[in-house]
């Protein structure tokens, strides 16, 4: 474990005459600097509680931002170190090969060994420019253990029913203090336990016992505090989660999410980290494995804010299940896209995209045509990822130097790259080698799940939540221009709406929301609009915003019946002023119907 108070530790540069000990040097370097990054990273994430207690959201946006390049900073200063102290050898797999020896033997005993593992993996990659795997340099596992690692202070704590539930609520509340009053804290521990006895009442009057295991450190996220936790029944684990918000009345608890859709929608993969304060990534992912025993373990890393491990555990999946499937390599189902080559396996849960050679228009039927080239496409994916995405812009993961044999791919696949994509993909000794590419999770594309799905009690849902995602985005700083390509929207397995494809995703301050002018005269009343409307890049015509929605003509009495706002000039106007300003916007994140009706508050 390491400690919070200790200081940064200096990785300073030898001098020639440790060259003969370049293994024993390299593995002392690479762990002092994991120690240094890991400190960093733990200090900033202790940070966010006293953001959220002090409504400090601006303060802790920035925090988010820092956090996420302590990675690459690291490296980088990691990679000149090396070949300023060892020169040569650092390019020379046997130096590597000894130096994991080492390395191997000096975190035997941690708790966090697999995470600095994975950190070591990473040097070794940006230093060697690895293509694929070397087993011989990289530590690879093709299993994850979910375990509890031996821990030095338990991470949670349970409580049993001594009372009653209320008085189990209040010792859980007393135990997460927050430097801020609630504003009516009896009020919502009623609301809490009221919504627990309901909830557990099927198994209680059975006279099954039950208790609750909460989570020591509180999760944040925007603007709310999440205390996360499990009710351990005889035969069922369930999810409990108290989403906390603060405002200038106090905090107050808005809900209690107690079912295993709400708790994997909280944890989707549509989601920015989370900043929780634990030191041992593998015992928090094991406790929440029992939450979400379907989440990938690699979607749990990337949720508690450490994605280049969720990309060693998911890598490791990856080749596992190809190894085990036999499955090939296919062009994915769905509409062909103008900027990607999209494929997967067919019965695994992910897609990779890679960008085609090729520059490709755009044709957005509001904003004007753009060329975009694929290093436009690069910078506008890592633009996204480094924003906040609240839920509705899947993670994108990016990989370099993908390698599998040829046999694993289809005909079809090998045709379609070589047609489409010979700069990102070579043939070399039997081996696909695919230079760049992203990967992501697979989600039902939005026009297939409204001409599927038979519940309209879920087309409803879908549809009205289409209405959220537009303005959930807005509340975040972005637009699709192109809300016609709903080809670009897909539907997750907890029916919500996500974007997967950034192509036409721009930042709401580039955007002019206009009205279309008028015809002056007859002339310009006979001729079509695109002779005589002009339109500067990013102009968006309002009165047009219904025609092009992509949503069937049949279903729009429904959308709008609750987002009729978006048709209007003010919303969108209101949206990109308040935005422009810095202001942090509430999102909830999940079932708005599952929300407290604060009588004290609301009419």
């Amino acid at each position: 474990m390491v400690s919070r108070q200790a200081p940064l530790i200096p990785c300073s540069v030898p001098g020639p005459s440790i060259e003969p000990e370049a293994d024993e040097y390299l593995a002392g370097l690479i762990l002092r600097r994991f120690d240094s990054w890991i400190t960093e990273f733990l200090i900033i994430t202790g940070r966010a509680k006293s953001s959220f207690e002090q409504r400090d959201w601006r303060g802790a946006r920035r925090d988010a931002a820092e956090r996420l390049l302590l990675y690459e900073n690291a490296l980088s200063q990691m990679s000149t170190q090396i070949e300023a102290g060892i020169g040569e050898k650092a390019r020379q797999r046997s130096t590597w090969m000894r130096a994991k020896e080492v390395y191997s033997r000096l975190v035997s005993e941690r708790a966090n060994r697999d995470v600095a593992e994975t950190f070591f993996n990473s040097v070794t990659r940006k230093i060697l420019n690895t293509t694929g795997i070397d087993r011989d340099v990289e530590f690879f596992h093709l299993d994850t253990p979910v375990e509890l690692a031996a821990q030095h202070a338990p991470i949670f704590s349970t409580y049993v029913l001594e009372k009653n539930t209320r008085d189990l609520i209040r010792r859980i509340l007393t135990d997460h203090p927050f430097d801020a009053h609630f504003e009516d804290l009896e009020r919502d521990i009623e609301f809490v336990a009221s919504e627990l006895d309901l909830t557990l009442w099927p198994f209680v009057r059975k006279n099954a016992a039950y208790s609750i295991d909460m989570l020591n450190s509180c999760f944040f996220r925007n603007k709310v505090a999440y205390i996360v936790g499990r009710v351990m029944l005889d035969q069922r684990v369930l999810p409990i989660i108290l989403p906390i918000y603060s405002d200038a009345a106090g905090l107050y608890i808005d809900s209690v999410l107690l079912d295993d859709a709400d708790a994997d929608n909280i944890f989707g993969f549509a989601y920015s980290p989370f900043q929780v304060d634990v030191d041992t990534p593998r015992d928090l992912v094991a406790f929440l494995s029992t939450l979400l025993p379907r989440k990938p373990l690699c979607d749990l890393y990337n949720a508690i804010g450490h994605p280049r491990h969720g990309k060693t555990v998911f890598y490791r999946d990856l080749h596992r299940f190809v190894h085990l499937s036999r499955e090939q390599f296919v062009i994915a189902p769905g509409k062909e896209g103008a900027i990607m080559i999209v494929f997967t396996l067919p019965s695994y849960d992910y897609v990779f995209k890679v960008i085609k050679d090729r520059p490709c228009f755009l044709r957005s039927p509001h904003i004007t045509n753009k060329e975009t080239s694929r290093a436009e496409v690069r910078r506008r994916y890592k633009f996204v990822s480094n924003r906040d995405r609240v839920g509705r812009l899947v993670d994108t993961q990016e990989f370099e130097k993908v390698r599998f044999k040829v046999k694993r791919y289809n005909p079809e696949l090998l045709r379609e790259f070589e047609q489409a994509a010979g700069n990102a993909v070579t043939l070399a000794e039997g081996y696909v080698i695919i230079e760049q590419s992203y990967l992501q999770r697979k989600v039902t594309p939005l026009p297939t799940y409204l001409f599927e799905e038979q519940d309209p009690e879920l087309i409803r849902r879908v549809v009205i939540d289409f209405g959220y995602f537009i303005k959930d985005l807005a509340a975040t700083g972005l637009f699709p221009a192109d809300l016609f390509n709903t080809w670009n929207y897909g539907v997750t397995e907890g029916h919500r709406v996500v974007l997967f494809d950034y192509d036409d995703v721009v930042p709401l301050e580039f955007v002019n929301f206009r009205r279309k002018p008028k015809p002056r005269d007859e002339y310009e009343e006979q001729e079509e609009e695109a002779n005589w409307i002009t339109a500067e890049p990013y102009d968006f015509f309002m009165d047009e915003i219904d025609t092009f929605l992509g949503i069937p003509e049949a279903l729009r009495g429904t959308f709008c019946a609750v987002h009729k706002d978006l048709f209007t000039m003010e919303f969108w106007e209101n949206m990109k002023s308040r935005v422009s300003k810095g202001e942090i916007i509430d999102i909830i994140p999940y079932d708005r119907r599952k929300r407290f009706h604060r009588v004290t508050r609301e009419a």
